[in-house]
């Protein structure tokens, strides 16, 4: 009789294990976790579940109550379609370097955290998680994604996708920006005020307007198509970096703490430095300048300005220069008055 009971408690218990979690939650798993594997049978089988009925038992599953709270499944070659829609307590979720084609966490309303990338997605739904603040969805295959109702993302990585269009206007919390490797053609980041980090090249970008982004620290365009741009009262700016353009003016302006500026492999005929007092760096090599200006830049310790077609050098009053790659060019006015730490100019191919 003491055998019947205990087992009877052993099997109440159990009962009452399995119909702890979300039903709506575990019948949602269960099915994806029925998909074909990319290489098992099933998604289930790659992930080594013998229990399709006990989520707490699952390897990379957090259950906290009736809710599943955290997926952490990353590379362990899943593939199919993954729902995770009004996942009431999901707080965090990450299936990164699998073979997904298409992932929602739509309406999880305590997701912080999501990361999916590395996956072959054409299909992302994050919309309406009111408390995320970080989105890895970049090596994928999407053509767009939509940020409706997610007021407090900070962290934002699209790059190597198939993006066209990205519209982020007045995102008052986002701070970093990747969509770099796409194939955008139009890039909206107006009034994004919180925004300090910013990675846009490799893409087909022939401008972008930066008003209202007061706080850009970092700004990579490598590799577009911006054949003019003029950067100015940006006073939060540290470097600049727009290799790769085809670009033929640049004007730096107004900005108080910008350090490095990588403007090689264009086609400037005009660069432009001022009232930028803290430069220590400037990189403006195989370019098609003739002239040169960076007098009284008092902290600028490194110039590379070689393969140009430069005939005047203007380094006047630059007291930290210590080096200079003037190397092919055409220099005959090469003025260097008051630079007493100066200890080297390249100078092979000149005259």
């Amino acid at each position: 009789m003491k055998k019947i009971a205990l087992f009877m408690v052993v099997a109440l218990s159990s009962a009452a294990a399995f119909a702890q979690v979300n039903k709506a939650e575990l019948k949602a798993l269960q099915n994806f976790l029925s998909e074909p594997a990319q290489e098992a049978a099933t998604n289930a089988e790659a992930l080594n579940i013998t229990n399709i009925k006990d989520p707490s038992t699952w390897e990379g599953v957090t259950v906290e109550g009736k809710n599943i709270t955290a997926i952490d499944w990353k590379g362990k070659k899943l593939a199919g379609s993954l729902d995770l829609s009004g996942f009431t307590a999901l707080k965090k979720v990450d299936v990164s370097r699998n073979a997904l084609t298409a992932v929602t966490v739509a309406n999880d309303p305590a997701l912080t955290e999501f990361n999916a990338s590395r996956n072959k997605l054409t299909q992302i739904d994050i919309t309406g998680c009111a408390a995320i603040t970080k989105v890895s969805v970049n090596n994928n295959r999407l053509a767009e994604i939509d940020l409706s109702n997610v007021p407090f993302i900070k962290y934002l990585n699209v790059s190597s996708n198939h993006m066209v269009t990205l519209d982020l206007q007045g995102s008052a919390t986002l701070e970093t920006l990747n969509c770099q490797s796409n194939d955008l053609e139009e890039l909206v980041v107006k009034d994004c005020t919180a925004l300090k980090n910013l990675y846009c090249g490799y893409n087909n970008l022939t401008g972008i307007t930066l008003s209202g982004v007061t706080n850009l620290q970092n700004f990579n365009m490598d590799d577009n198509k911006v054949s003019n741009m003029i950067i100015s009262g940006l006073p939060n700016l540290s470097t600049f970096v727009c290799s790769d353009n085809g670009m033929k003016t640049l004007g730096m302006r107004d900005c108080k703490n910008l350090i490095d500026i990588v403007c090689s492999y264009n086609d400037l005929t005009t660069f432009e430095v001022s009232n930028c007092p803290n430069v220590t760096f400037v990189d403006c090599s195989y370019n098609d300048l003739t002239q040169l200006n960076l007098s009284n830049q008092t902290f600028l310790q490194r110039l590379l300005c070689n393969n140009n077609e430069l005939t005047m050098l203007d380094v006047s009053f630059d007291q930290a220069l210590t080096y200079i790659n003037a190397r092919y060019n055409f220099i005959t006015d090469l003025r260097t008055i008051a630079c007493p730490n100066l200890r080297m100019i390249a100078w092979q191919g000149n005259f």
